[in-house]
């Protein structure tokens, strides 16, 4: 909760991430400087085209897609194929392709990606938008993203009141769980989305030199992305997404999982780097006046863009429009996005939208009961990520604890140890200062990072002792908290003085920016959360930092001749402590409460509640929590006290 001890350093994650992502810009905008020619161009389009490519890693698709027309509606203007196709085997993703009447030659095609309705494909705007284009001659395929739609993943999972029915709640749970796996869910909806545009591009209604793509908000995200990443596109118009990622964090904005592609910000590129990749490719970059999406951003990233167009000689193909209202898929951005590909495909011009309604009788389903979940065989992603999860199980090689320690510092690029950090001696505060038996904290700041302080409550054995310099004695035992050192310290028993660390975002550095949401630290959308995304961009994730200032207390306290250094960890703070004990020789032992049973389990559970932050990227390719444990209890240096499940309730 917030109170005396809690969100002392409130701002200071959102600073810290403010400074990196405008040093990032500082070298990004002196690297498009620096372009004179249109070969500086063409040398800058190659580089981000395979960093973009890199931080996704699409699997490989071949060829066509399995697909099944489940039935079909006559309109007016457009035949409407109801359609079934296969991204992977026997997972179903579902789709309306609309042909113009009376086609006599190849016409354009559209690729149209749904944002964040709940009704997927089915949404009005979306259908006037499809069907519209499909009356004035574009050949379009609408299809729904992972759960949206027809396309929901937790319908039939225990406890999924946790996700509430809503696709972006879904999104970020999905997101989490095929983390550890070491697969990125912005990858498996833009590989979705072109493996509908494999399916499109196979139909011989589609003249496949003008094919274009569009959408908005999570749709406008995956047009940026897919368009990125695929050169068979012809044109593109993403709305309501593209603005700055330096502005999404000044704004305190958190991003669904599959915004957040992996390492794109450590590798230099910027939002603007996803519509250079395939640049002079005409592009129309669409927002709002009073969108969340920051126009201000969308404003400087088509400038940016338009001056390397420039250098290209197409000026002319980059383009921009911010309607007059909010978020969303107006029908102002729709008529720019009609003017834009009419023109781009050499079409009449659009002068009136389509009609949605559907004749009586008709439904808009592609399945029976209007979910893939019922479809006999059908695999959800929990299957195909248990399946991954087992692959990889039987896949891995059995370590020691140096093949774990090597695993930490050279595939998941944990750091191995730290420089002594600058300690202010802070203020001392009181615990439960209305209670006699309360007792007193010794307060102190560790420097562990450029613009980060790590604060550090000591109790010691005399509570009401204040310390006002670091004392040097010969043993000390590092808490690592839950969620707060001052709200647990009271609760720890230990030898000697007990030092609690608040590893960045936790008690006195926990978050004030960004979302509360009733105080609930473990929000699906929260500033845990969004942090930790804005570290995966910078190709870490808060795990690593928190790592980071854990060692760089420990690298302190021992220049001052502490040196039977234990650890305690509770809950989230037990996998920091875990690892901290793994990475650092200095640690004599470490005890372990509530402490998550597997990364696995995370992975299968129909939800988890532990956080996407105590999750390693892929770390199941090489190990589990399991092996870790026994391997940490065989060498005499490892006591668990009780595990916590995946709604981290004690389980024993």
């Amino acid at each position: 909760m917030f109170d005396q001890h809690n969100g002392i350093y409130g701002a200071l994650l959102q600073e810290y991430n403010v400074e990196r992502i405008r040093q990032l810009n500082r070298e990004r905008d002196a690297r498009l400087e620096a372009l004179k020619t249109r070969d500086d161009a063409l040398a800058y389009i190659a580089d981000v085209r395979a960093k973009i490519a890199s931080a996704f890693a699409l699997p490989e698709r071949t060829g066509v897609p399995e697909a099944k027309i489940t039935g079909i509606i006559d309109t007016p203007e457009c035949r409407i194929e109801k359609i079934i196709y296969e991204s992977r085997p026997g997972f179903p993703v579902t789709a309306h392709l609309m042909i113009p009447k009376n086609l006599s030659d190849p016409a354009p095609a559209c690729l149209f990606l749904c944002g964040h309705a709940q009704e997927g494909k089915a949404s009005a705007a979306y259908q006037t938008g499809a069907r519209t284009l499909a009356a004035n001659g574009f050949v379009t395929l609408l299809v729904d993203p992972v759960s949206q739609g027809e396309r929901y993943q937790f319908t039939k999972v225990a406890n999924n009141f946790l996700v509430n029915g809503s696709c972006t709640r879904e999104h970020n749970m999905l997101g989490k769980q095929m983390w550890l796996c070491g697969e990125f869910f912005g990858s498996w909806r833009a590989h979705d989305a072109l493996s509908g545009l494999d399916y499109l591009l196979s139909r011989p209604e589609v003249d496949r030199s003008k094919v274009a793509v569009t959408g908005n908000s999570g749709g406008g995200t995956m047009t940026s992305f897919v368009q990125a990443l695929d050169e068979r596109f012809t044109m593109a118009a993403p709305s309501c997404y593209i603005t700055s990622w330096q502005r999404n964090i000044e704004n305190e904005l958190p991003a669904d999982a599959e915004q957040l592609p992996p390492g794109i910000l450590a590798s230099g590129c910027e939002m603007g780097d996803l519509i250079l990749a395939y640049a002079p490719r005409p592009i129309l970059l669409m927002g709002q006046k009073n969108d969340f999406f920051d126009p201000r951003g969308l404003e400087e990233t088509f400038e940016k863009c338009r001056q390397v167009y420039k250098l290209l000689g197409a000026e002319e193909n980059i383009k921009m429009f911010i309607g007059p209202g909010d978020h969303g898929y107006s029908v102002e951005n729709r008529f720019a996005m009609y003017e834009f590909f009419s023109r781009h495909a050499s079409t009449a011009a659009i002068s009136a939208e389509a009609d949605i309604s559907i004749p009586a009788g008709e439904t808009l389903k592609c399945t029976v009961t209007g979910q893939v979940a019922d479809l006999p065989g059908t695999k959800m992603v929990r299957d195909l990520i248990a399946e991954k999860a087992a692959q990889l199980r039987g896949a891995r090689e059995k370590l020691d604890l140096a093949g774990v320690k090597d695993v930490l510092v050279n595939e998941m690029k944990f750091p191995e140890s730290a420089v002594v950090p600058y300690c202010r001696n802070l203020r001392q505060a009181f615990g439960n200062e209305d209670n006699s038996s309360g007792f007193v904290f010794s307060r102190f700041g560790m420097e562990t990072d450029k613009g980060i302080i790590t604060p550090v409550l000591l109790k010691g054995p005399e509570l009401v002792k204040t310390y006002f310099h670091f004392p040097r004695t010969e043993e000390m035992t590092l808490y690592i908290p839950h969620l707060s050192s001052a709200d647990e310290l009271s609760k720890v028993t230990a030898s000697g003085i007990v030092a609690g660390i608040d590893i960045r975002g936790i008690g006195e550095t926990r978050s004030w920016n960004c979302d509360f949401h009733g105080d609930n630290f473990f929000h699906i959308y929260g500033a845990d959360y969004h942090y930790n995304g804005c570290s995966i961009m910078f190709g870490t994730s808060l795990l690593h930092e928190r790592l980071r200032d854990i060692l760089g207390v420990i690298a302190y306290i021992e220049s001052i001749g502490i040196k039977n250094i234990r650890l305690i960890g509770r809950g989230q703070g037990a996998v920091a402590a875990l690892f901290a004990a793994l990475l650092s020789e200095k640690i004599a032992s470490v005890k372990l409460i509530d402490a998550p049973e597997s990364f696995e389990s995370m992975a299968l559970a129909g939800v988890t509640l532990w956080p996407h932050a105590v999750m390693p990227f892929g770390i199941l390719r090489y190990t589990d929590l399991p092996e870790i444990y026994e391997l940490m209890c065989a060498a005499g240096k490892l006591e668990i006290v009780n595990f916590a499940d995946n709604l981290m309730q004690q389980v024993y």
